[in-house]
């Protein structure tokens, strides 16, 4: 038997490739097109370049023209870089969405360092990241829950990805990451642009984006962006209709006072939307062989969704240095659930029978949620140094209202003949009755960190965070009279650390290490109906860091371990289709954990003024007590490679890129753990090309999955698997004005 590496020397191997690029790149020194700087002689003290914050375009990426980004606030709302931030941290700027033509959040996801998306049907998606599911998803800082897989990304300048817990700003360390989509801002000066674009599948899809100032000096400008698309899909009878926008208002009250104030919304109306995946096994325990087009959805079956959010926020900057920031944000979301999907059972090729029904009808559910952020940072001075203080509270509250009925089902739930089903049944009405169900939930705390600069190459950042949970289920009758409580989960003065080290090796290099706890409230029940109990643990990392060619160029490698307990599983002790009242699957809590170890790095940015590039590997190796595999369905190794590279010369205009995705093996188990549904390892292969026609227009083209790779999104959910999209192509004429 052949013998394997111990993980470190995995981790050793990577760290030395990460750093090998940008110091090959460091030999060729470029500078950005926008600025130039001038290089600190050897002999001059060493200091990490100065991130100068203005107004509302901190870390904007917006017109960069770059894979790199100056800063992110995400992990703890102090204004620091990259290289000053003690975690993992990944920016998917602009250009590089752009360049990939990437419109929705897994899409764009599924191209990030270190995460993997997963698909339960055609309107749930799963993340994960370091061997635990990601379930952090902000806008602007603020909690708000993805509209995934349809989130639209037509409204943001980028995406900041923390991967490892960040419990100090939001209160449930979660160790896999959190992502956090940052809103496009007005600009002093007019731009504007639109495009129309045409793909596989009678992919369609329009945009306009339009930025302008509203007085003389540009203190008050506005913008407005709205996008629609429509589109079929590989799957059978499947069809998305989507439209998202935005209006967004900001006013400088004074020379250091910030007014924001906006809507967005996004309306998703699919039809032909399936509640499951497709059969890997068939009745007579063989594989069932269903090709990728095939789907038991009828052609009414929708998962509809609108959400709209209002969003404000007021920030002054003090003489001294000091900000104080308030926002708050309320979403209201609708959702009209009708659909019948035949996910259960086991096909039988010779007879065509096998296959079920599954419906689900709940009638139009209202949810409405309120967040405030309110918080104030600046500098100290302290024996002789300065340092940095914040304080703050974040929480937020929602609840959301599901009416009681029935509706008639005019077909049976058996599928006569799985093979020529067409979907063609009635479609069934919800008449409600008066009762309903309120879901009440509120999660706050407030934290306190400080940033000490102990030294001038040594940095410590050390807070905590106080806070409180709660959630219960209320039921009403049908005359509206209060019945009874259900699923009370309450958590208070839960307490979560938080040390961060950054140590400056030279001008180039850091080293730093980061640890927390983890706690986690989750909204999965078991099979009584009850919440299980919240998640807890510890999470630690440590890593290098490295900024070249003046910091167009980003590069950091880390080793991360997170001890998790009560981790969430499906419960496979259920029967097969066995659903709790609201339509979710039941859960089990693994008490004795789960240990997530591994490696990853990640370079990105530009290496020369016409040449970007991203590229990541991931090392994952996650047991569980019993020293036996946890979550197959997330690979060892994940490696992603993205760039871009424009022309000059004869060929003036013309850029070409893409993005490459190789995985190792997964697989998925059900069947109480005596079946196993394999994915083996695979590569995906991206292109693009565009062409600037003149000045102001574009043409790009996209294909996506060149070589038509087939491969699984989900293994295992049910018995079944979701199939990767096919090939397809995409072209964009886009007009900037």
């Amino acid at each position: 038997m052949r013998a394997r590496a111990p993980w470190h020397c995995h981790a050793f191997v990577a760290t030395s490739i990460s750093l090998a690029i940008p110091l090959l790149a460091q030999a060729q020194p470029a500078q950005t097109p926008e600025a130039q700087s001038t290089s600190t002689p050897a002999s001059k003290a060493v200091a990490l370049k100065q991130v100068t914050v203005s107004g509302s375009n901190a870390g904007r990426t917006e017109g960069s023209g770059s894979y790199a980004a100056e800063s992110a606030g995400t992990a703890t709302r102090m204004e620091l870089s990259l290289r000053e931030t003690p975690q993992s941290v990944t920016v998917i700027t602009r250009e590089r969405l752009d360049d990939l033509g990437v419109v929705r959040l897994d899409d764009a996801l599924a191209l990030t360092p270190g995460i993997t998306v997963g698909k339960n049907d055609s309107e749930r998606a799963n993340y994960y990241a370091r061997g635990f599911a990601i379930n952090n998803f902000q806008i602007d800082g603020m909690p708000r829950g993805a509209n995934a897989p349809l989130q639209d990304l037509l409204l943001y300048d980028r995406i900041e990805i923390v991967r490892g817990a960040t419990g100090l700003m939001g209160g449930t360390g979660d160790p896999s990451a959190t992502v956090n989509m940052v809103r496009k801002r007005p600009t002093r000066t007019f731009q504007g642009s639109a495009s129309v674009s045409a793909g596989s599948w009678s992919d369609h899809r329009a945009e306009v984006d339009l930025s302008t100032p509203l007085n003389a000096d540009g203190s008050v400008r506005a913008r407005g962006v709205f996008g629609r698309q429509n589109r079929d899909s590989f799957m059978d009878m499947y069809h998305e209709r989507k439209s998202t926008g935005m209006a967004i208002l900001e006013a400088d009250l004074t020379a250091r006072t910030l007014f924001t104030a906006g809507l967005d919304f996004q309306d998703n109306q699919p039809t032909g939307a399936t509640w499951g995946a497709v059969p890997y096994w068939s009745a007579s325990g063989g594989l069932a062989n269903l090709p990728r087009n095939f789907s038991l959805s009828t052609p009414w079956s929708t998962w509809a969704n609108e959400q709209q959010t209002l969003f404000t926020s007021l920030q002054h900057r003090f003489d001294n240095g000091w900000k104080i920031h308030l926002g708050y944000s309320r979403t209201t979301s609708r959702n009209n659930t009708t659909v019948a999907y035949g996910g259960s059972g086991y096909p039988d090729p010779a007879t065509g029978k096998g296959m079920s029904l599954w419906s689900g009808i709940w009638g139009e559910a209202k949810a409405i949620n309120d967040n405030i952020d309110l918080h104030a940072s600046g500098p100290f001075s302290l024996l002789g140094r300065q340092h940095t203080f914040i304080a703050g509270w974040n929480g937020g509250y929602q609840v959301s209202h599901t009416p009681g009925g029935s509706a008639s089902l005019g077909y049976p739930a058996a599928i006569a003949d799985y093979r020529t089903w067409t979907g063609s049944i009635p479609q069934p009405v919800f008449t409600p009755d008066g009762s309903h169900t309120e879901a009440r939930s509120r999660l706050g705390g407030g934290y306190l960190a400080t940033r000490l600069s102990l030294s001038d190459p040594l940095s410590v950042i050390v807070g905590a965070r106080l806070s409180d949970y709660r959630t219960a289920t209320e039921q009403f009758n049908t005359s509206g009279q209060y019945t009874r409580t259900t699923g009370v989960l309450r958590v208070e003065r839960e307490v979560t650390p938080y040390v961060g080290m950054v140590y400056d090796l030279d001008r180039s290099h850091s080293l730093y290490a980061s640890y927390t706890t983890l706690f986690k409230p989750q909204n999965y029940k078991d099979r009584s109906n009850q919440y299980l109990d919240p998640e807890t643990g510890t999470s630690a990392e440590i890593g290098i860091k490295g900024e070249y060619l003046d910091g167009a160029l980003n590069a950091s490698a880390a080793l991360f371990q997170t001890r998790k307990r009560n981790l969430a599983e499906l419960d496979t002790g259920v029967p097969a289709g066995f659903l709790l009242p609201d339509g979710s699957s039941a859960y089990v809590a693994r008490a004795d954990g789960v240990t997530a170890r591994g490696v990853e790095f990640d370079v990105s940015g530009r290496i020369s003024p016409a040449w970007n590039l991203g590229a990541s590997y991931t090392l994952l190796r996650a047991t569980t007590a019993n020293a036996e595999r946890a979550v197959p369905q997330q690979p060892r190794h994940l490696l992603r490679l993205t760039t871009a590279y424009r022309f000059s010369g004869a060929l003036q205009g013309l850029r070409l890129g893409g993005s490459a995705t190789l995985q190792s093996a997964t697989y998925g188990e059900w069947r109480g753990g005596k079946g196993r549904i394999p994915q083996p390892a695979y590569a995906l292969l991206n292109l693009m090309a565009s062409y600037e026609i003149s000045r102001n227009l574009t043409a790009q083209f996209n294909i996506n999955n060149l070589f038509d790779k087939k491969y699984y999104r989900n293994v295992g959910f049910y018995d079944s698997v979701f199939w990767g999209d096919p090939r397809s192509v995409t072209l964009t004429l886009r007009a900037k004005f």
